[in-house]
């Protein structure tokens, strides 16, 4: 699963990751697309050193570049003082086992260290699923000729001419909109993972360091499967067991798992020397993403069936008997997709003063996706597209920054960020030609922090400044394909070379107050301004607008700026910890988005002006100034959600602790407000061996199936009202007891 990481509300592509202050971008097949985000999943975490998170408008920040709302900034190992090795066994949450090892070595003016991890994991395996039918329906049932009420799909059209792009059919799918399911499948995605890292430090003198740091990671095992669902609706007769309006999954292919590789490849080259009273520093880095995918399903199957068809010519209701079923036609699908990010950095950092630092920084950052797709449906449909490595982006930034201590009990921080950025696409205009477009960006913007200590109790913070956030790639790409001519509906998405990069203003005003020796309460209080906001719209432009069909209805999916949008939150933390007794900390955090405007005529489509009234030449209703933020979800807001600990310290580091973790309407998971609770043992067993034990989920919310909601690729004509995409998700769970076992030398 990918792991992907938000600060102060924003999206995962307004986060910036970074290595030792150098962008780290990435792509993968279960991470999203290209330029999304930074998949960390890819990534061995336990192999660097440190990491910074840095929130909001911070004036440190090494980057403004995709940092709108913060930056997490990773580092390497470092030099090692002195020898020692560590071993990390434990098990995972589906009764795997996870290991990992480190060795630091200090020889000489050699310094190494060394980490190798493995995950080996059966995976989350669910109860019996109840699914519709993907793609197309059985032709035969236990070798008589069978028919849906809605007409099933057959050669030559079972993909695009069926189910994909008929209007009729539920997000897509058949099957679930006439009460026609199958079952019982358990979906498992069992795994293996090895990761490892290297780092080497060598002292060329006195004044001047050398660094070598290397990080890799390969993933192996099925697929995780992306699940539409939707509400059963029993037909006249039916008598089973599935209750109506039980919301069922769409999952995989008929008995076919996909099996998908992962792996990930990081170098960085760093040589640091004193200059006068600063330090200079020279890096490089390179990083390599690949993921595939490859399924291929049966024509025949033995399921149980529930609902209703018409069966060798008589209707027939299905109550949960065991039958074989015969598909018109097999699936076979290949996917290959990589990512290549290239940095090089160059920074100077001295001392202008007893209280005052200064210095610059220059990043060049340059990132493609060369990818190659294949589909196909044996002597039906097949598909082939490739991306040219040519397709990529690139970043230049230079910072200028000083600080340092006004007084006794101020501090201040100022850093000034010139960035340009382009990309590198094929122009959609010229297809037949091999003609690209580049469009170059340039902007400029300030960031200030301060801090004041009225007493040694009191310290109260400020920090404002702008941000920038260049469009993802793969959202300028866009895949300008004709329609299949027998297609009734088809929905084509398009390149946007005026899509423009988005911009932000923003303020963080916080205070730390010690109550007592132990006992600390924070506060802070953020706002972010986005101007021209990335957002994803699909529009009806009519019958016959699409390419090679001059029939079918035509639905036009394409990336676009909003005009003014903003997120804001309050945030609040006690904290009370003592080496040894009763400690506890209770945190929270309330965060809202929101559209102030949109761009004009954003409501009228192709057609002509929009008429509220009717819905007629309306489109992007799903955006709505006040009430949602990104442009797809139409969700009320705000969101909250706090964390809890109760816990007790003995001598020697041995703890217990209960944590408690409160997931506000609107959460990740899609799920009513709840509370998750887990708990802690950590218990020395020798001077250098200890014992961890993790009860996780211990109450077992949602911890019966993992089950994601698919994004529909055609949502219909819109509404007034709006209509809510399907949303991404998974469940929680699952109760377990994680065993650790750590050895220290």
């Amino acid at each position: 699963m990918p792991v992907q990481i938000s600060i102060d509300g924003a999206l995962p592509y307004e986060t910036s990751t970074l290595v030792d202050d150098m962008p780290l971008i990435s792509s993968s097949s279960a991470g999203g697309p290209a330029g999304h985000g930074t998949d960390l999943g890819l990534y061995p975490l336990n192999g660097f050193g440190a990491a910074d998170v840095i929130r909001g408008p911070g004036a440190n920040a090494p980057s403004i570049v995709d940092s709108i709302g913060g930056s997490f900034v990773l580092h390497a190992p470092g030099i090692v003082s002195k020898n020692h090795y560590d071993l990390s066994l434990s098990t995972d949450p589906y009764g795997g086992i996870v290991a990992n090892a480190q060795a630091a070595i200090r020889w000489k003016k050699l310094s190494a260290t060394v980490t190798y991890g493995v995950n080996d994991s059966p995976g989350p395996i669910t109860t019996p699923g109840i699914q519709g039918f993907p793609y197309f329906s059985p032709s035969e049932i236990d070798g008589k000729p069978f028919s849906q009420y809605i007409p099933p799909c057959s050669p030559p059209s079972c993909l695009y001419g069926g189910s994909l792009y008929n209007p009729n059919y539920v997000n897509g799918f058949y099957g679930t909109q006439s009460g026609f399911l199958m079952c019982c499948f358990d979906i498992s995605s069992p795994w293996i993972q090895h990761s490892g890292s290297l780092s080497l430090n060598y002292a060329l003198s006195p004044s001047m360091n050398a660094e070598l740091f290397y990080a890799g990671e390969i993933s192996q095992g099925p697929s995780a499967y992306y699940n539409c669902t939707d509400n059963f609706v029993p037909p006249t007769g039916y008598t089973g067991k599935i209750p109506a309006g039980q919301n069922i999954f769409n999952g995989s292919f008929y008995n076919a798992p996909g099996y998908s590789n992962q792996a990930a490849s990081l170098l960085e080259e760093k040589v640091t020397a004193q200059f006068g009273r600063g330090l200079i520093s020279l890096a490089a880095l390179q990083n390599r993403t690949f993921s595939s995918y490859a399924l291929s399903t049966s024509t025949s199957a033995t399921v149980q069936l529930f609902g209703g068809g018409t069966l060798n010519g008589m209707p027939t209701i299905f109550n949960g008997g065991t039958y074989n079923v015969t598909f018109p036609c097999s699936v076979d699908s290949n996917y290959f997709s990589g990512s290549n990010n290239r940095d090089l950095l160059l920074s100077y950092t001295t001392l202008l003063g007893s209280d005052v630092h200064g210095g610059a920084s220059y990043v060049q950052s340059y990132y493609n996706i060369p990818a190659q797709t294949l589909y196909s449906i044996p002597g039906v449909y097949s598909f082939s597209s490739s991306t040219p490595s040519a397709i990529s982006q690139t970043t230049n930034e230079l910072r200028v920054f000083f600080g340092g201590n006004p007084s006794e009990k101020t501090a201040l921080d100022f850093s000034m960020y010139f960035t340009n950025a382009n990309y590198h696409i094929p122009n959609p205009n010229v297809p037949s030609k091999n003609i690209y477009t580049d469009a170059r960006y340039s902007y400029a913007a300030p960031r200030l922090g301060f801090i004041w200590r009225p007493t040694a109790s009191v310290a109260i913070r400020a920090a404002a400044g702008g941000g920038f956030a260049e469009a993802p790639l793969s959202d300028l790409v866009g895949s300008n394909g004709a329609c299949t001519i027998s297609a009734t509906t088809c929905n084509i998405t398009l390149k946007n070379l005026n899509l423009q990069p988005e911009k932000s203003s923003a303020f963080d005003v916080g205070t730390d107050v010690r109550l007592r020796h132990d006992t600390i309460l924070s506060f802070d209080l953020y706002r972010a301004n986005l101007f021209g906001q990335i957002y994803n719209s699909t529009t009806f432009t009519g019958v016959g607008t699409c390419p090679g069909n001059l029939t079918a209805q035509c639905y036009v999916t394409q990336y676009g700026n909003l005009g003014h949008s903003r997120f804001e939150g309050i945030l609040l933390d006690v904290r009370h910890n003592v080496p040894r007794g009763l400690y506890w900390s209770l945190s929270g955090g309330l965060t809202r988005g929101y559209l102030v405007s949109v761009p004009a005529a954003f409501y009228s489509s192709v057609g002509g002006t929009c008429n509220p009234s009717t819905g007629t030449n309306c489109q992007n209703l799903t955006v709505v100034p006040n009430v949602n933020f990104n442009g797809q979800f139409a969700a009320s807001i705000p969101y909250a959600q706090g964390l809890g600990t109760l816990g007790y310290r003995w001598n020697g580091d041995k703890y217990i602790n209960l944590v408690a973790t409160y997931y506000g309407n609107n959460n990740t998971y899609f799920r009513p407000a709840f509370v998750e609770w887990d708990g802690h043992v950590y218990f020395p067993l020798t001077k250098h061996t200890s014992l961890l034990a993790t009860f996780r989920n211990i109450t077992g919310i949602y911890d019966n199936t993992v089950q994601m909601f698919s994004p529909s690729s055609l949502s219909g004509a819109p509404t007034i009202s709006g209509l809510p995409y399907p949303l991404y998700g998974e469940e929680y769970g699952p109760r377990t007891v994680i065993l650790t076992m750590n050895v220290a030398l």
